[in-house]
């Protein structure tokens, strides 16, 4: 979070994606925003989330939050996707676990507990 307000001079970024699905992530993810920013918040979240007054300026930020799967359907899902294959981010770091598919149990365990460090889970046949 530090990071991200050094890089925006205290500015804040545009949008924010939350794709972990913690509380924490969340709440991250509201104070980098920018006055007037948007948070798409994708995770699946296993527990109760709740909306830090604080973290988001007391509705005075003008904070939009987008909560579903896929905003805009097919065609942010193809911007995304344009996205990751030109190289502009690298997301080989989000996925800490492989299970092949015989393992998906517990993969699935793993990550409904949060267990070793997990992020995301990739599985393979």
């Amino acid at each position: 979070m530090k990071a991200i307000l050094e890089a925006t001079n205290d500015r804040g970024v545009d949008v924010a994606i939350e794709a972990l699905g913690t509380q924490a992530t969340f709440e991250s993810c509201l104070r980098v925003l920018r006055p007037g920013g948007v948070l798409s918040s994708l995770g699946v979240y296993s527990g109760k989330l709740t909306l830090p007054v604080d973290a988001f300026a007391a509705g005075l930020g003008d904070h939009t939050v987008v909560t579903t799967l896929c905003p805009g359907g097919k065609e942010r899902m193809r911007r995304l996707m344009n996205v990751v294959a030109s190289g502009r981010v690298d997301l080989k770091p989000l996925v800490t676990h492989r299970f092949t598919l015989d393992q998906i149990e517990k993969a699935y365990d793993l990550f409904a507990n949060q267990r070793d460090g997990v992020l995301k889970v990739a599985i393979t046949p």
